[in-house]
């Protein structure tokens, strides 16, 4: 399967306009985090990247070209207008296309328009900003047998605060923000069949919104839990939490860990 990574957006929570840097180039361990991403599918066999560019689309190319040592370069025009790059390296074996897609596009008219380089076959969606182990030749398993159009794989999330324990007026326990074993959220890792496309409408539509909605609605929204590790780069304070795991040698996405 091909792999699509969401790339442009602005991330300003984490990334300021006065950093000037996009969201996808923050980088841990002196890696851009969309790189990690990258090779994180890579040790599953997966090296096939559609790219969909938006804010600083100029940067995310000109980084991603410099990281993969490029030997191979094509740049074409598609018939509604959008810039289409396509990267192989010498180093590698990284076939990436990377799309512009429109810099205030929404998630779900981004993946609208990298359709016609789907070859109308399922594909992995992630965001470029989600660290996982999760287990994707299992999870794949999972889909290709359940029948439906997609599967969203559900992580436990961290608290954002500090949880008491509390026995009356008196408080008995306190956790500095614990994970949440009862509760599961979207890791921003999916899978995909061509048949999802129709819900999506046009540029406008967020993918989180109106057309999971209409899948889940439909029955046609499946889910992969993942009991491990994943980790997500909104803040400052994430990226500082996955920057001394990379230090300190305990990054579980890292494929040579």
């Amino acid at each position: 399967m091909k792999v699509v990574i969401l790339a442009g957006g602005k991330g300003r929570r984490i990334c300021s306009e006065s950093t000037n840097i996009p969201k996808p180039l923050v980088e841990i361990g002196g890696i851009p985090i969309i790189c990690h991403v990258m090779h994180y599918f890579e040790t599953f066999g997966y090296h096939e990247f559609v790219i969909a560019l938006g804010y600083q689309s100029e940067k995310v190319i000109n980084t991603i070209e410099q990281y993969m040592q490029v030997r191979n370069r094509q740049e074409m025009l598609t018939t509604t207008g959008d810039r289409v790059i396509n990267l192989s390296s010498k180093d590698s074996k990284w076939a990436v296309m990377l799309v512009e897609t429109g810099s205030d596009t929404s998630t779900g008219g981004r993946i609208k328009r990298l359709e016609p380089f789907l070859d109308k076959e399922s594909f992995f969606l992630a965001w470029c900003d989600g660290l996982s182990d999760i287990q994707l030749d299992k999870m794949a398993t999972f889909h290709k047998n359940h029948g439906r159009l997609v599967t969203v794989a559900a992580v436990h999330p961290y608290s954002r605060f500090g949880v008491l324990e509390l026995t009356g007026d008196r408080i008995s326990g306190f956790q500095e923000k614990p994970r949440l074993n009862e509760q599961w959220i979207n890791s921003g890792y999916f899978i995909v069949n061509p048949g999802a496309m129709q819900y999506i409408t046009g540029d406008n539509d967020q993918w989180e919104c109106a057309p999971v909605a209409k899948l889940i609605q439909n029955q046609q929204f499946m889910v992969w839990r993942h009991e491990d590790n994943w980790l997500c780069m909104d803040t400052v304070h994430d990226w500082e939490v996955l920057e001394e795991l990379w230090a300190s040698g305990s990054a579980f996405w890292n494929p040579e860990k």
